[in-house]
């Protein structure tokens, strides 16, 4: 789309007058100093007003605070942080200020498999209330759509989207919701100079509909800067300057500083809020001073209370709204649906993934074929078990271990955009990636069991079935937990390393009356020992006699004597169903707790 075409913009318009103040913002944040730990901080007592209608860009040396602020006045830093932060001169509950609110990051995580419109739709499922009919819905995103000249690329995944349009994708999600104040942390970077006027032309226009919307922005060309409004310079987390931008210049003049004629106003501006640490850092200083007092005055007509709470907790007078625009089932729905998308899509986490149980199969089949029902063959038929235990252990964990911290990062864009609920996010990628698991152990368990000749009874083919299919559960959650708390360079080398260990506890590589008593115990604790107890006495127990013989002499013909082998005769299968039942209880809990500390991690 170029600069000259107009779009009709059809999107709701905010009527109502937001203004967003802040008083008095500290930010702290702890620093590993010898001899202990320390902390820095960034935020220094910054005070300020942004109002909507107006478009204001945020700007500042290096390590000045910009992003801080942002962080800081979007919620998404809320840990180390005092002050407050006021809308239209009142304190509101932190639920409601959420849903006021849309914050862009630089660098906005999006689901590589899912498409354009596809994204936007979910979004307006996620955002919108369920009152909100699917035809309107429908219309608010084919209006985003055109607003942000992504026609081209509607039906385009996440993956295949330029730099720029993956820019514009991100500023539509929080169009959703028809925000009325609006943060951008840097939304031109990485972009060349037209991709970047498109995008600051349309925050501009954003910002005419009524809506507050603020912006990090470094080093603008005077083209660029000529779209702002308001201009708020940050200098060692203080404010230097704060007001329209046509006065940045006759201000900077009465401080002392002159700007040479046809120079850049905001390489002058970052070049004065870079000498603090020069001869005129007094200046500076003074020209500080002078906007706090400026912003004090402002700001006195707010009644301040003696707490310091950044927001409002939702325990005054009139109650809390409510969190979320949907219920919980709603949100459990459309997450699943979404995940299950973009599972079917992952070229690694569908189609390689069954095509590999299918092939692992015939060739386990292949090499083990028909030592099931053999008493000469039983050792084979032992290493067989394990083996299929292994690979289904490792299939399953491993390709989740590659994908799930990739989606941690848009879990937590998402939930700190009020979208939905942990429990919610956390059911949903449960229950849309296990069908997929279950159907891949299915295939290859069936197509390596008759393959190796087990006996063909119906009993015995179910209860093997169960225990392969709960080991990859086990599998399948131990991936998502290691995958949550780990990131992706670090996870697929932390799930193999700590999963051999368990292997040797299985019962298969020495029996447990060889170990030394100090790892008997980490038997118990051991999943490959309840999956390799249960296929054994799957295999060799239930009532089981005797074993075909193509020898003269099988001295494994009697499967007593096989379980005696393995030590399992006074074991019970459904002790080593409950342990596996144990050990993913465990995981499902390990996972929530992760997510968690991973919201927590990120305040």
């Amino acid at each position: 789309m170029s600069s000259e075409e107009t779009v009709e913009v059809v999107i709701p318009l905010v009527k109502t007058i937001t203004s967003l103040s802040f008083r008095n913002l500290r930010y702290t944040v702890p620093q590993q100093q010898r001899g202990g730990s320390d902390k820095k901080q960034l935020l220094k007592n910054i005070s300020g007003t942004f109002r909507s209608g107006r478009l204001s860009a945020i700007m500042g040396p290096s390590g000045a605070g910009k992003s801080s602020l942002m962080n800081v006045l979007s919620g998404f830093k809320s840990s180390g942080v005092k002050g407050r932060i006021l809308i239209n001169n009142e304190v509101i509950e932190r639920a409601k200020y959420r849903q006021l609110v849309a914050y862009t990051t630089q660098d906005v995580p999006l689901l590589q498999n899912i498409t354009v419109q596809e994204t936007f739709h979910y979004a307006a499922d996620l955002k919108l209330p369920s009152r909100v009919t699917r035809i309107h819905k429908t219309k608010i995103v084919n209006d985003i759509i055109a607003l942000l000249g992504l026609e081209k690329c509607a039906h385009n995944q996440a993956r295949n989207l330029s730099g720029g349009e993956r820019k514009r994708l991100s500023i539509g999600l929080e169009l959703v919701s028809n925000p009325k104040i609006m943060f951008f942390d840097e939304p031109t970077s990485g972009l060349d100079s037209e991709s970047s006027y498109q995008v600051i032309r349309y925050m501009k226009e954003l910002a005419r509909q009524g809506r507050c919307v603020v912006s990090v922005i470094h080093q603008p060309s005077s083209e660029l800067l000529e779209l702002f409004d308001d201009l708020y310079v940050v200098a060692d987390g203080r404010c230097m300057y704060q007001g329209a931008l046509e006065d940045l210049v006759p201000t900077l003049t009465e401080a002392g500083f002159v700007c040479p004629q046809y120079y850049n106003r905001a390489d002058f501006a970052l070049k004065v809020a870079s000498m603090l640490d020069t001869d005129s850092g007094d200046k500076v200083n003074q020209l500080m001073k002078r906007m706090e007092s400026i912003t004090t005055e402002h700001l006195n007509g707010f009644h301040d209370d003696q707490h310091d709470e950044l927001l409002d907790e939702g325990r005054r007078k009139g109650g809390s709204s409510p969190q979320y625009p949907i219920s919980a089932f709603l949100q459990f729905w459309i997450l699943t649906r979404r995940t299950a998308l973009g599972t079917f899509r992952n070229l690694a986490l569908t189609r390689l993934r069954f095509i590999g149980h299918i092939l692992f199969g015939l060739i386990v089949g292949a090499v083990f074929y028909d030592v099931g029902d053999n008493g000469s063959k039983v050792l084979s038929n032992i290493s067989c078990l394990i083996m299929m235990l292994m690979f289904i252990v490792f299939s399953n964990s491993m390709t989740v271990v590659l994908t799930f911290p990739l989606e941690m990062a848009v879990f937590i864009r998402e939930y700190k955009s009020n979208c939905y609920s942990i429990a919610a996010y956390f059911c949903s990628k449960i229950v849309a990636d296990f069908p997929l698991m279950l159907a891949g152990v299915t295939c290859f368990q069936l197509i390596a069991y008759y393959l190796t000749g087990q006996l063909n009874e119906t009993s015995r083919i179910v209860m093997f079935w169960a225990v392969c299919a709960l080991m990859g559960w086990t599998a399948q959650m131990y991936g998502m937990v290691a995958g949550s708390v780990f990131p992706v360079d670090v996870s697929p080398f932390v799930v193999p390393s700590s999963m051999i260990p368990m292997i040797l506890f299985s019962g298969f590589f020495i029996r447990y009356s060889e170990l030394l008593d100090v790892f008997k115990p980490l038997t118990y604790v051991s999943p490959f020992r309840y999956g390799f107890e249960g296929l054994a006495l799957t295999t060799y127990g239930m009532n089981r006699t005797e074993i075909g013989c193509e020898d003269m002499f099988c001295y494994y013909r009697k499967s007593v004597k096989v379980l005696e082998l393995l030590e399992v005769k006074d074991s019970c299968y459904w002790m080593d169903v409950g342990g596996l039942g144990v050990w993913i209880l465990v995981l499902h809990v390990l996972l929530y707790v992760s997510l968690r500390l991973r919201l927590r991690w990120n305040q």
